[in-house]
């Protein structure tokens, strides 16, 4: 009988639930406690010196020092690893590319697999033996994210340096890894394929070879024969090498500049008497992958990439249209890529949707049946790292971008109740809370600091759950981060016209009447629009862009006031405090209007901000300062809310024509009424399509959010 290897075998319908590494703690030959796998019984670093091996194994074996010194302006360098671990290769790796990168714009990226990570404790014990890596591991502690099943980016811009950690199956997370780049280098690390033999199979030798190019070197530990005639059948030519200290051979290899067509194998075995063998089937893997991919259960095809030629490692030259949040996100991500960018807008910086005096940064909490699939959750946790990384771009005296405020979600508003299946999958980063514990943050002036400890996982009635890295963002100062990068121009400008002629972008503008002269770039690299709801009168083929009205009410709080709780409040609308030691505020939001473009502000809309209040929580707003006498004396700011009919915003490149993948032309717009969630993701999003390189997201998100869905479907 014959057994055809799935190159998609593994079930892409798993939850986002993460078992997390089962750690023994023993000591080993030199007195150091080092950590050892419960589950497959095998240790995570070498007992003799684990930084030593590492540094033997992967990056001498790999040439990394020779290749990174040599690497060009604005080079661009990928290295995959199988089995993330303690994270012990990653920062010798850091370390390396410190020591030896060339003085340039070139940039690391890694992309890392963890099926069973380690608790953030666990994380920190086991680095805290490499004393030379101290730095480094604190610095990878502090981003370290959530045991969430998908890609966390963590960037390090100022090391030049990107992390994609990808948690779950190594096998699932290589086929959702996708982008115009390919890997330089491999680490295939993990367990011994005799204590995991689920993972060192075809299907992720399949992914490997995908995911290199001719001349991609790898190198392992282990010279199982499993893993040689794995690697073998996919074209790479392998060398068995002396392996560090006692151990006999370690393998290496490189994929050859015309490596054979990787055929489709089957398992054969004729009875119990004769050894199973494998036999080549005559049609390509490549060919089976593509049948393959139509069982997956995303609608569309997932790899429209865009068709580029490399910018020959320069500055590119980009415009980016519109200074809303999603314009800034951007900006940044080039910007910090050492790229030219001129941010032009018709009105000054945050002047649309984005420009509320606070944003809150939560996700909105429902059957989390996938963290891959859901964008806000995405968007929210990339967001706690993206936001308190632009406090270095200030001065001392600043006030924070991000402000950790901690959130009560009440789940109120017609949301669906968290289920019992849904806890785990969110239970890193959000508490259920009942409604005593809900009463007691709420009644009078009783704020305790709510639970640190999940409640018991049995009781059936979730009246609340609290966030409590939720955010408010201080919007203006996270625009005055961004445009003190130098090599961002804003400039007051109205955009009247595009086109695209080869391989530059020209832009008919007209300047603001009272806006410093400033001369544009005759031509541009690349243009993109973040213009909301105007993005369509330039771009006819972009998905169809609604709008609806907000409005925000804020008023100021008597100095001696302490009636409100410290932490902000969702229950359909969200209520929280604001200000500085001189004066606090009460901030309401947000009012909900379609069929209007008015962005005058309205006492009704007021109304309308305190009647939900007092719908959701009526002993709270019956306080005498919520009493309607006052609403006069409370300030606001409406906006337009741009959103796509499904309220997911659209991200890339703009088709002209069909599959049109030499387009100069981009957007990022339609992000409703969670822009701050959506902006730094979805901007190192669009900038990796730009730029050819790893993107962050799961493959299916390309045509997701393609401004070209439509035609994708």
């Amino acid at each position: 009988m014959a057994d055809l290897p799935d190159i998609l075998d593994t079930d892409l319908s798993n939850s986002n639930a993460i078992a997390p590494a089962q750690i023994d703690w023993q000591t080993d030959d030199s007195g150091h406690v080092v950590p050892i796998s419960a589950r497959f019984g095998d240790v995570y670093f070498s007992r003799a010196d684990g930084l030593a091996e590492s540094q033997f194994v992967f990056l001498d074996h790999n040439q990394l020092a020779q290749r990174w010194a040599a690497l060009p302006d604005y080079g661009y360098f990928v290295v995959g690893e199988i089995g993330f671990g303690t994270g012990l290769n990653v920062l010798a790796a850091w370390q390396l590319w410190q020591h030896v990168r060339p003085d340039n714009h070139s940039r690391l990226h890694i992309i890392t697999t963890e099926k069973y990570p380690l608790q953030r404790a666990d994380l920190a014990r086991a680095l805290a033996t490499w004393t030379p890596l101290a730095p480094l591991a604190q610095r990878l502690l502090d981003h370290y994210p959530p045991l969430l099943a998908g890609c966390h980016r963590l960037n390090f811009f100022d090391e030049r340096l990107t992390l994609d950690l990808w948690f779950g199956d190594a096998i699932t997370s290589l086929q959702q890894c996708t982008g115009q780049a390919c890997v330089d280098a491999w680490w295939l690390d993990g367990f011994a394929p005799a204590r995991d033999t689920r993972l060192w199979s075809d299907a992720l030798f399949a992914q490997i070879r995908r995911l290199s190019k001719a001349g991609t070197t790898l190198a392992t530990f282990s010279a199982a024969q499993v893993v040689k005639s794995g690697l073998q059948r996919q074209g790479f030519v392998l060398n068995k090498v002396k392996g560090y200290g006692k151990k006999r051979h370690m393998l290496t290899g490189v994929l050859p500049k015309n490596p054979p067509p990787v055929l489709v194998t089957a398992r054969f075995r004729h009875n119990k008497k004769i050894a199973p063998f494998w036999l080549p089937l005559p049609f390509r893997q490549d060919f089976y992958h593509a049948t393959l991919s139509r069982k997956s259960r995303h609608k569309y095809a997932p790899d429209t990439l865009p068709d580029l030629a490399p910018a020959n490692h320069r500055a590119l030259t980009v415009a980016v249209v519109g200074a809303g949040v999603a314009g800034l996100a951007v900006a940044y991500s080039l910007a910090q890529r050492g790229h030219r960018v001129w941010l032009l807008d018709r009105a000054h910086p945050l002047a649309g949707a984005s420009g509320n005096i606070r944003a809150l940064l939560a996700p909105k909490l429902h059957n989390v049946t996938r963290f891959d699939d859901n964008l806000h959750l995405i968007g929210y946790l990339a967001g706690l790292r993206f936001y308190p990384a632009l406090q270095a771009l200030l001065p001392p005296y600043a006030a924070p971008v991000l402000e950790r405020v901690g959130v009560l979600d009440l789940l109120a508003h017609q949301r669906r109740a968290i289920d019992s299946d849904a806890q785990a999958s969110v239970a890193d980063f959000a508490v259920p809370l009942d409604d005593k514990q809900v009463q007691t943050l709420l009644d009078g002036k009783t704020h305790a600091t709510p639970p640190t400890q999940t409640p018991d996982p049995q009781a059936t009635q979730q009246a609340g759950w609290w966030l409590a890295d939720a955010s408010l963002i201080n919007t203006q100062i996270f625009a005055e981060a961004v445009l003190r990068l130098p090599n961002i121009t804003f400039c007051q400008t109205t955009l009247q016209s595009l086109q695209q002629t080869g391989d530059c972008v020209t832009l008919q503008t007209v300047a603001h009447a009272n806006a410093q002269p400033m001369d544009l770039p005759p031509t541009f690299d690349h243009a993109v629009l973040c213009m909301a709801r105007d993005t369509a009168e330039f771009l006819p083929h972009v998905s169809r862009i609604k709008h609806s009205r907000g409005q925000i009410s804020w008023f100021a709080l008597p100095t001696d006031d302490d009636s409100l709780p410290p932490f902000a409040l969702k229950y359909g609308g969200y209520l929280a405090t604001f200000g500085d030691t001189r004066q606090r505020y009460a901030l309401l939001g947000a009012s909900f209007v379609r069929g209007t473009s008015d962005t005058r502000t309205h006492a009704a809309d007021h109304e309308a901000n305190l009647a939900t209040l007092q719908q959701a929580l009526p002993t709270l707003a019956s306080q005498p300062l919520f009493d309607k006498n006052h609403l006069p004396d409370w300030q606001g700011r409406a906006s337009l809310r741009a959103q796509t009919p499904d309220y997911l915003p659209v991200v890339g490149q703009v088709w002209a024509q069909p599959n049109d993948t030499h387009s100069r032309v981009w957007t990022f717009a339609a992000l409703g009424s969670k822009g701050y969630a959506y902006a730094p993701i979805c901007g190192e999003f669009l900038v990796g399509l730009m730029g050819g390189e790893m993107l962050p997201l799961p493959r299916h998100w390309l045509a997701t959010l393609s401004p070209n869905r439509k035609a994708l479907r």
